[in-house]
């Protein structure tokens, strides 16, 4: 039985509720919150059960037959929910916005975020490794590449000239997990980024006219970056539905300090996957990451990624190492220190959010 099948009229109110919920979230797959489960109905019962392996059955909705319905324990729910992003759905959570015992009527039900592979705040997402979501903004003479970390707050843009093969290069070095594009996007590119390099790719226009969060791009100076960001921000805040002021200042990612190395390069030369099993380890990266810290982790792999032009950064780097490589009881105290910290930008990202646990706050604690 499909939605588009059903008469809305025979329904039950708490069915018309869900359908009305999904028509505007037709590309998404609804946790709808029932009581101590997360249900999903139609189409997306049907398609949950066979990627969950979970049991399909019937739900009374007001029709002669009962309408597909799985579940999963709200208790319970992240693990099911990472197996359905990880295979490249989204996922948005519904809840009840009021307590039922203080209202006669229908309880309220509204979506409280959109999970997707870029949008993940949670503590399943690799901590030695940064979780971008980009956003690409066609001009139609010009391409404006905004991306950001939200897990760590790190925002950067760049532009590039109307040429699609340096535009894949700089998507293939970065390994985005998640892009959106404005509709005036070659659609022929967009089954590329889809087909060859199995990005998730969501086409998305709307454009951020909030000025809350005004102060991540007010520094940049080109419209064409200052668009790029509030597209990508327009997709974040709308997604996410929650406190996003841990972002940072918007930066210009500079590419004349760096060596651009591409995705061919990086992976032959293993320089943080190996060739055929495209694992971490026996990478340059896993031989050098002796890092006692998560955020030391991510910044030395951006550094390999990137490695400096400069050769007034790259002695400045090397007075730091000769400094540290001398100096061994500050180096072993620097060490034990570094030891006690956890991961502070995921953390405060977490806190602004608001889906912080105990945990969270005495990591917090230690830290400090």
């Amino acid at each position: 039985m499909k939605r588009s099948e059903v008469d809305r009229n025979k329904l039950s109110p708490m069915m018309r509720q869900y359908l009305e919920i999904k028509d505007k979230y037709e590309d998404t797959i609804i946790f709808f919150r029932l009581g101590d489960f997360y249900e999903m109905f139609f189409e997306d019962a049907i398609t949950v059960s066979h990627e969950l392996e979970l049991t399909l059955t019937g739900r009374n909705a007001g029709l002669d037959e009962r309408v597909p319905m799985c579940g999963v324990p709200f208790k319970a729910y992240e693990g099911y929910l990472d197996k359905l992003i990880d295979k490249g759905y989204k996922v948005a959570i519904v809840e009840q916005l009021e307590d039922p015992k203080t209202t006669k009527d229908m309880v309220k039900r509204d979506v409280i975020q959109v999970v997707t592979k870029g949008t993940r705040l949670d503590s399943s997402i690799d901590a030695k490794d940064n979780n971008f979501i980009a956003s690409i903004y066609d001009f139609e003479y010009c391409y404006t590449l905004a991306y950001s970390d939200i897990s760590t707050g790190e925002v950067y843009v760049l532009l590039e000239n109307n040429n699609q093969d340096a535009l894949l290069r700089d998507i293939l070095r970065h390994n985005f997990s998640e892009i959106i594009v404005n509709k005036k996007l070659d659609r022929e590119f967009i089954n590329l980024l889809r087909t060859n390099y199995h990005f998730n790719v969501t086409i998305y226009d709307e454009i951020l006219d909030d000025d809350d969060y005004s102060y991540v791009y007010k520094k940049l100076k080109d419209i064409r970056e200052i668009t790029g960001v509030k597209h990508l921000l327009a997709y974040l805040t709308n997604t996410k539905k929650g406190d996003l002021h841990h972002l940072q200042e918007a930066k210009l990612e500079s590419l004349k300090n760096h060596l651009l190395i591409d995705n061919n390069t990086k992976r032959n030369l293993e320089l943080t996957e190996t060739v055929r099993l495209r694992e971490r380890t026996y990478s340059l990266l896993w031989l050098l990451d002796k890092n006692k810290t998560a955020m030391g982790s991510r910044l030395l792999k951006q550094n390999i990624e990137s490695p400096l032009t400069n050769k007034k950064e790259i002695e400045k780097r090397y007075d730091f190492v000769d400094k540290l490589r001398v100096e061994f009881i500050l180096r072993d105290d620097l060490k034990n220190n570094l030891n006690e910290v956890y991961d502070l930008e995921r953390l405060a990202s977490r806190i602004t959010y608001g889906n912080l646990n105990a945990k969270d706050l005495l990591q917090l604690k230690n830290s400090l």
